[in-house]
């Protein structure tokens, strides 16, 4: 059961609010990301601004790829009805070879490359390629801000345990898991702040309560290998005395919040992550990630950081 303390831990609203009707999913999602879809708000531009420098890099690059694509087969088509006669060193003996030049002239044009094996002849087919060569120079200018908007944005890229565990620690058992930084960057001053949001099924409504849980070491000065936080479960925690069963029976989630500060960037990242019951591992404890080699180089290995061992106890 529940220890008595729980008034003295909790904590006032962070932000996701405390009564919703109906049940919801976890506050945060494993990529950090809040999970909250909004409707209507601010629309235009600025938004699409805002949407193309925070998607991932993959689907980034592939939209580039496909309206460059799909810019470029809009003008062969038009290229293409306006007749091939009006394009110099077109020479295709079939439909599909003529368009096909009609691509690969469209693709010059849209980068402003000109070979100059095919050329165009007559004022439409004229307008219609400084037309396209004017939308190219836009779209590069328009990609290439974008590209640097992203690199140039700075981005902690942590790398949380897979599961928080629940090991011994001293004489009691603590809760903990541990996180890595992914790139080669220094992150210096690096702070820690973790909460435990319950949710409590009322008819039909949910009311959530946030509590803080204190870490043993909340700071630590350079992050150049794994940190485990530690919450010690004893009677001054708000999960003093909660079982195995009981956890995994709880609507219950811990967020944790990672600041630092970026010496490449020279500006504070943020990090967010978070844990369900589900995703907690009694009586096992971490192996360690990290070891020296035979000249004395510590070698970090990020995948090791979810490797831990189950531990026999009497006690749950």
């Amino acid at each position: 059961m529940f220890s008595k303390k729980l008034d003295q831990s909790r904590i006032p609203d962070p932000g996701f609010g405390e009564k919703i009707g109906g049940r919801s999913k976890r506050l945060i999602n494993h990529d950090g990301s809040f999970n909250v879809s909004r409707k209507g708000g601010e629309r235009g531009l600025r938004v699409i601004y805002q949407y193309l420098v925070e998607m991932n890099n993959i689907t980034f690059f592939l939209m580039i790829l496909i309206s460059y694509i799909t810019i470029s087969l809009f003008f062969a088509l038009f290229f293409f009805w306006i007749g091939t006669e009006h394009l110099i060193g077109v020479r295709g003996e079939t439909l599909v070879s003529s368009f096909m030049d009609c691509f690969y002239f469209s693709t010059q044009t849209f980068t402003t490359v000109g070979y100059g094996a095919i050329a165009p002849r007559g004022i439409l087919a004229s307008t219609v390629a400084s037309f396209e060569a004017f939308t190219g120079l836009i779209f590069f200018a328009i990609a290439t801000g974008l590209m640097y908007a992203r690199f140039s944005k700075p981005r902690a890229l942590l790398r949380y345990s897979s599961h928080a565990l629940v090991s011994p620690f001293g004489q009691d058992k603590a809760i903990m898991f541990r996180l890595a930084n992914a790139r080669k960057n220094v992150l210096m001053d690096v702070h820690a702040r973790m909460i435990m949001v319950m949710r409590q099924s009322k008819e039909d409504q949910v009311n959530r309560k946030y509590y803080s849980l204190k870490l043993e070491l909340d700071q630590i000065t350079f992050l150049p290998l794994s940190w485990t936080l530690v919450h010690k479960l004893d009677e001054t925690s708000p999960l003093y005395g909660v079982t195995a069963d009981e956890m995994k029976d709880l609507d219950l989630e811990i967020m944790v919040l990672i600041t630092a500060f970026d010496d490449t960037f020279h500006q504070t990242v943020h990090s967010r992550h978070s844990y369900t019951g589900h995703e907690v591992v009694w009586n096992a404890r971490f192996l360690r990630a990290f070891k020296p080699d035979e000249t004395g180089e510590i070698i970090l290995d990020l995948n090791d950081l979810d490797k831990y061992e189950h531990i026999e106890s009497n006690n749950e």
